[in-house]
C-alpha cells in the first residue's frame, strides 16, 4: 500500500475531508490531493502531524506494511508485520536525536530538582 493510499484510508476512516487536512498543513487542498494520489510527497514533519491527527504510528505511515480499519470500533489498527519496515538510515538517526536530546532535557530538570 502506498503513502498516499495509507493517508486516504486514514482520512476517510476519521471521516476528515482533504479541505480540513490541507489547512491543517498549511498547504492547498490540491496539494494535498497530490499526496493522497502520489503525485508529490509531504515532508517529514508533515507526515508528523498527519499521524498525530489522524491517530497513526508515523512508521506505519513510512513502512511497507498495510493500514487496516477496525470497523468494529472506528480505530485504526495496523498490520504486524513489521519485519518488512522500510525506514530509512536517515529517518532512524533523525529520532535517535530526537531521544538523545529528550534524555538530555530530563538529566537537567532532575538536576534542577535535586537543587530544591
Amino acid at each position: 500500500m502506498t503513502l498516499g493510499e495509507k493517508l486516504k484510508k486514514a482520512r476517510i476512516n476519521k471521516n476528515f475531508t482533504q479541505e480540513y487536512l490541507a489547512e491543517v498543513l498549511n498547504v492547498s487542498q490540491k496539494t494535498y490531493s497530490n499526496f493522497e494520489n502520489d503525485k508529490s510527497k509531504p515532508g517529514f514533519y508533515q507526515v508528523e502531524e498527519l499521524a498525530k491527527i489522524l491517530d497513526v504510528s508515523v512508521l506505519d505511515f513510512l513502512s511497507g506494511d498495510n493500514i487496516t480499519v477496525n470497523q468494529n470500533n472506528n480505530e485504526v489498527a495496523i498490520a504486524q508485520n513489521y519485519a518488512e519496515i522500510n525506514v530509512s538510515e536517515k529517518l532512524i538517526k533523525h529520532y535517535e536525536k530526537r531521544l538523545q536530546d529528550k534524555d538530555a532535557e530530563i538529566a537537567y530538570l532532575r538536576q534542577l530538582l535535586d537543587k530544591k
